[in-house]
């Protein structure tokens, strides 16, 4: 097939997000039996403007608009264009963040030129623009941002104007959801919490949503015996708000309880962005890195990686990298959304209160064989359900689905 497939960002095998590792797994996966052509934005992000250097050498068919560092008067206008952007009209700021006028004109040109057996939409940040051809089109939704109640707590830790446009722009997600979602053939949700959800918001969709969890590049294994005794690691970008939940529950509630019975535990909490609240968490037994040149080091070291996510939706790379690289990981059910197949209940341990997450813990960090054989089924796991081929294959047969519908 020939494929196209247009992403916010460039599609990495080394990224501190998980967005461009779904998207490079996909990719890779693709790559081995369709042609592939990719539209995407290359911002300011660590390794963006690399990416697709190194994706146009291996010979891919890359369109990209490359974001530089406004300067001096520019700054301002860039700021004053995308809050105009945002006030008049009725997208939320993460699709106005990500906006770029010159990415339509490439899928004008691109759609105009060539023929297309699948286009490919990554996030909803891109179902903004317009996608003017038959072809069939497939959008991944990353992450259902549902309905909630006014955030009254928001407004004691920010000040009223911030809280004002923070809730003002969340009331966009449903009816700006819905318009995406509509424009496509299928939609695949990673988790089966994520496809009720579109169906539920729009019941128009129910029939065209597919569940479809995406896959890993399967990593060499970590180096059991470089594991650091009591060593517990979190990991995620801060910019997005459950992995400051998370880091937070696991900082100010559980490590206390960790504390009492595993005097020598640490805690090293890793990612780009951390908010002063997160930052607020490093003491003598808490390390708050930031971003890090690479996450595999860190993985190795520690004994058990831990996602204490409570909030949000979509699918956790942290946790299924974790898994990948043969280590026993402590969720939640939230955490562990997506892994599931054929009703197959995938191997790590989950909690959902603070004193069971705790345990959890305890447990295998005193146990180093059943942790060891955990990690080992883990990645055994990983490798047969969720690789970057399988990915792919579950694409290959939706596709086929909308082949046979138009027929």
């Amino acid at each position: 097939m020939k494929i196209l497939m247009v992403t916010p960002m460039p599609p990495q095998s080394q990224a501190p997000g998980a967005i461009p590792l779904v998207l490079h797994a996909e990719l890779t996966g693709l790559m081995q039996h369709h042609q592939i052509s990719l539209v995407t934005v290359a911002g300011l992000e660590p390794g963006e403007q690399e990416a697709v250097n190194r994706l146009a050498s291996v010979g891919l068919d890359v369109r990209a608009v490359r974001r530089t560092q406004p300067q001096g008067w520019q700054r301002w206008q860039r700021r004053w264009s995308l809050a105009s952007y945002w006030l008049s009209g009725k997208v939320p700021w993460r699709t106005v963040w990500f906006w770029e006028s010159e990415v339509q004109h490439i899928l004008d040109s691109l759609l105009a030129e060539k023929t297309f057996d699948l286009i490919i939409v990554e996030d909803n940040a891109m179902g903004v623009y317009s996608y003017r051809t038959n072809t069939p089109l497939l959008f991944t939704e990353h992450e259902v941002r549902r309905p909630r109640p006014i955030d009254k707590a928001g407004l004691r830790q920010s000040n009223l104007l911030l809280w004002i446009l923070k809730e003002a722009d969340w009331a966009r997600w449903l009816h700006y959801q819905r318009s995406v979602w509509r424009k496509f053939d299928r939609v695949q949700a990673f988790t089966q919490r994520d496809a009720e959800a579109i169906s539920t918001l729009a019941p128009e969709m129910a029939g065209r949503v597919r569940v479809n969890p995406f896959g890993i590049e399967i990593p060499s294994p970590t180096d059991v015996e470089a594991q650091e005794q009591d060593t517990i690691l979190f990991t995620g970008n801060f910019t997005h708000a459950p992995n400051v939940d998370a880091a937070l529950w696991l900082g100010q509630e559980i490590m206390p309880l960790l504390r009492e019975n595993c005097p020598g535990i640490r805690l090293w909490l890793i990612g780009i962005y951390p908010p002063p609240e997160v930052r607020a968490l490093a003491c003598s037994d808490i390390q708050v890195t930031g971003p890090v040149p690479e996450i595999e080091p860190y993985f190795s070291r520690a004994a058990l990686v831990v996602a204490p996510v409570r909030i949000g939706g979509g699918m956790r790379m942290k946790v299924l990298q974790a898994m990948a690289l043969g280590k026993a990981v402590v969720t939640t059910s939230r955490g562990a959304d997506g892994l599931a197949t054929d009703g197959r209940r995938p191997p790590l341990v989950t909690a959902d209160d603070t004193f069971g997450f705790a345990q959890a813990i305890l447990r295998l960090l005193s146990d180093d064989s059943s942790r060891r054989e955990l990690g080992r089924q883990a990645r055994l796991y990983v490798a047969a359900n969720f690789s970057a081929q399988s990915y792919a294959n579950r694409i290959e047969t939706i596709y086929a689905e909308m082949q046979g519908a138009r027929s």
